[in-house]
């Protein structure tokens, strides 16, 4: 995104519009949204009686606007065949770099529990995101269903939502 107005190209475009990705979780990933910055920090500093504290306390609020006016996601979505998500990646340069969110994004992209357990278990060091899942497809639904009425809990619920729980967690014990 260095040229942030070109940010899709002819042949990202043409993928979209030919290729069938019904059954493919696409995700669009920005790459270079830290580019951005450069663009925003160049805009606030011809913004007259900004101070330099000013300047960088608003320059992730211009990169979100400056993103936003590009229009790049709405453009993909409007495509014949849309990826399923998005997710906007910085300083992906460096060795230390956090690819947790595409992680999470790629697995919720997913869509199908079994392919999400699949990806899941492959990460052998992501605690967190088997944390996240078995929250959000196990332990909410037992919630919902009692605090509705429609589940008693029972010694033997709670045995099967922690076997359930456990599906998550493919490398434990």
């Amino acid at each position: 995104m260095d040229e942030y107005h070109r940010a899709i190209t002819v042949a990202e475009e043409m993928f979209f519009s030919e290729c069938d990705t019904d059954n493919v979780p696409v995700i669009a990933v920005f790459t270079k949204f830290d580019a951005l910055s450069a663009v925003a920090l160049g805009e606030l500093r011809t913004t007259p009686g900004l101070t330099r504290k000013d300047i960088f306390e608003r320059t992730p609020e211009r990169v979100e606007e400056i993103f936003a006016n590009a229009n790049i996601w709405g453009r993909l979505c409007e495509t014949r065949h849309p990826p399923k998500s998005y997710i906007r990646l910085a300083k992906m340069n460096i060795d230390e770099a956090d690819c947790g969110p595409l992680l999470e994004c790629t697995t919720g992209a997913l869509g199908d529990e079994a392919l999400q357990m699949l990806l899941i278990s492959t990460q052998h060091t992501n605690l967190e995101l088997c944390i996240t899942y078995a929250v959000k497809k196990v332990a909410l639904g037992y919630i919902k269903r009692a605090s509705q009425g429609s589940m008693q809990v029972s010694k033997d619920q709670c045995i099967l939502m922690q076997k359930e729980i456990a599906k998550w967690f493919p490398h434990t014990g």
